[in-house]
């Protein structure tokens, strides 16, 4: 039976799923503050990309990390702060020996559970698909979000004793998401995202990408979507990521091949399937020639 094209079969992480790789306990429902101590391993526990089911806040604040967000790399040092929303494909490469930071993850049903409404998100841009996963800080704001993080780390892990327990997470987060509003305005001119014309180009491309990359994979296609040449497309994307639009796509395939393949309950003829390749033997031509590896082989990696 062929497989269903549905996003089912994406690995999708939630909070726990992250927060047991650090053998942390769960401290409350739609929201964990964690720390990344420099006594752990160098290689991150997620080797292959995977998505999240929520938001993930990370503040760096010694040593690097590695990172891919949408098949674009990031390295994020000493007072960086990524950003990464729900269903974007994170893949972590590696960190540094010495690497500490702290975060918190929240789904966004938390997010309006803490008195945040949908009339005031005006200020919370920087949890938008168009605003930038990184942004380099100053010590004093690094310093200040610090102190927040640590601050809502321990109201959340007794939140269960306290009479106003969840009152106080609630407003700490809040003023934690504050907090991080105006940093993001302070960056990025008063919050405006100034794209130049290139730049808008790419970000429409990369927004089109996910949605369209299973049944398309065309340069073609996405450049008439956009009203350009499938030329002045592969030029642009070129110009400002390094990769072409052909490139992009091609990886983006790779990378939901290999989520997929990771699934053991799925056939290598299903995973074609899920991606529109007319049959197993094209699709493993495709994987084999992209990642250097057959899609069996690629299988024995990760199980």
């Amino acid at each position: 039976m062929p497989a269903i094209r549905n996003k089912e079969f994406i690995q999708q992480l939630t909070i726990r799923d992250l927060i047991a790789t650090l053998g942390e306990e769960f401290q409350s429902e739609g929201l964990h503050v964690f720390k990344a101590s420099q006594e752990d391993e160098k290689n991150p526990p997620y080797k292959s990309p995977f998505r999240t089911d929520h938001f993930t806040i990370f503040l760096v604040t010694a040593g690097e990390i590695n990172l891919k967000i949408n098949l674009i790399k990031y390295t994020a040092q000493k007072n960086n702060l990524f950003i990464v929303i729900p269903d974007v494909v994170v893949e972590f490469l590696d960190k540094s020996s010495g690497c500490f930071g702290m975060g918190i993850g929240f789904t966004t049903d938390f997010m309006f559970r803490t008195g945040i409404h949908k009339s005031h998100v005006e200020p919370f841009d920087f949890v938008a698909s168009q605003s930038p996963p990184l942004i380099a800080l100053e010590q004093q704001d690094t310093d200040i979000l610090l102190s927040l993080f640590n601050l809502l780390q321990q109201k959340n892990v007794v939140k269960g004793t306290h009479p106003f327990g969840t009152e106080v997470v609630n407003h700490s987060f809040s003023v934690l998401m504050y907090e991080l509003a105006a940093v993001h305005q302070k960056y990025n001119n008063g919050g405006a995202i100034q794209l130049n014309r290139k730049e808008h180009l790419l970000m429409r491309f990369l927004k089109l990408l996910p949605a369209h990359f299973k049944e398309q994979r065309s340069v073609q296609y996405y450049a008439e979507l956009l009203s350009v040449t499938p030329k002045y497309l592969t030029e642009t994307v070129k110009e400002i990521t390094g990769k072409t639009a052909g490139e992009f796509i091609d990886e983006m395939v790779v990378t939901e091949a290999k989520l997929l393949l990771s699934d053991p309950a799925m056939s290598v003829a299903g995973v074609a399937d899920a991606l529109y390749f007319s049959d197993q033997f094209f699709f493993s031509k495709f994987f084999k020639k992209q990642a250097g590896l057959t899609p069996s082989a690629y299988r024995k990696t990760v199980y």
